[in-house]
């Protein structure tokens, strides 16, 4: 196996992640659970350039809107929910669910997937 071969595998083991957002109760009061596939370095150049180094925390909604799925793998955002994401929705629970997105997976919890 070629090493791009190997590398494209590894990605490919990574898999569905997800977060239960407590704060973000579904209609019978459980936490909402937020699925995501990993980020590629695509999307985190998109990502970063939206940012313009980094200094611009409205790029936390932009992450929602891009990779946020419902269990069906349905986005859960569109573009024009950012406004909502940014001024009607805590900041701490945006910021917390988006860097869970971004955050890199480890081997062990590949593992455990």
């Amino acid at each position: 196996m070629s090493i791009i071969d190997s590398a494209k595998s590894h990605f490919e083991t990574l898999g569905v992640q997800s977060l239960e957002v407590p704060e973000w109760q579904d209609e019978n009061g459980k936490p909402s659970v937020i699925y995501w596939n990993p980020l590629n370095l695509y999307e985190k150049n998109i990502i970063f350039k939206k940012a313009g180094g980094l200094s611009d925390v409205s790029v936390l909604a932009d992450i929602l809107v891009m990779k946020a799925l419902d269990k069906e793998g349905n986005k859960l955002f569109k573009p024009e929910d950012k406004l909502a994401l940014m001024y009607k929705v805590d900041t701490n629970v945006v910021e917390r669910v988006a860097n869970e997105i971004v955050k890199a997976i480890t081997p062990e919890e590949v593992k455990k997937n």
